[in-house]
């Protein structure tokens, strides 16, 4: 069988998964897409396809290579400043957040946290990095960046209904 008839099954199979995944890892809809056709791509070049066990797993391992390579290719932002995008905190505002503050509000409330708080909050929302990578990142350890994420979200908590 070749890679090509392989894809097509693990396509139709385990696609959803992939854009799922890559979503978590990625902001915007056009790079999910540009990720997940790299990885169809790589995957076709694979020699040993057919001797795959768990193709789920194959298939997702590739992804997170290609979004690692993607990201180190990605301009470094600093991330302890708001996005200057139009809506910065979308993530955030449609967690837990009511959809009536504005964008201005946000950021005001944003930047009355602590400049780590800020950061491990916008990492985490904003651009999707789990806690492992917003510890790498900050040079912090996993357990201090739950504790700020604990911290910012009863902060935010105490602010909305105050």
């Amino acid at each position: 069988m070749s890679n090509g008839s392989i894809l097509i099954g693990w396509r139709n199979r385990w696609n959803k998964s992939l854009l799922r995944f890559l979503g978590r890892r990625v902001r915007a809809a056009v790079d999910i897409e540009d990720l997940a056709q790299e990885t169809y791509l790589r995957l076709l070049r694979a020699p040993d396809l057919p001797e795959v066990r768990n193709p789920e797993g194959y298939l997702l391992g590739i992804a997170r290579h290609v979004v690692a390579e993607w990201r180190d290719h990605q301009p470094r932002e600093d991330p302890l400043t708001l996005p200057d995008e139009e809506e910065p905190c979308r993530d955030v505002c449609e967690c837990e957040l009511d959809s009536d503050i504005s964008q201005l509000q946000l950021e005001e409330i944003l930047s009355s946290f602590s400049a780590v708080t800020r950061a491990v909050l916008l990492l985490r929302f904003r651009d999707e990095f789990t806690h492992k990578e917003i510890a790498d990142r900050l040079s912090l350890t996993e357990r201090q960046v739950r504790r700020h994420l604990a911290r910012g979200y009863e902060r935010l908590r105490q602010i909305l209904e105050g």
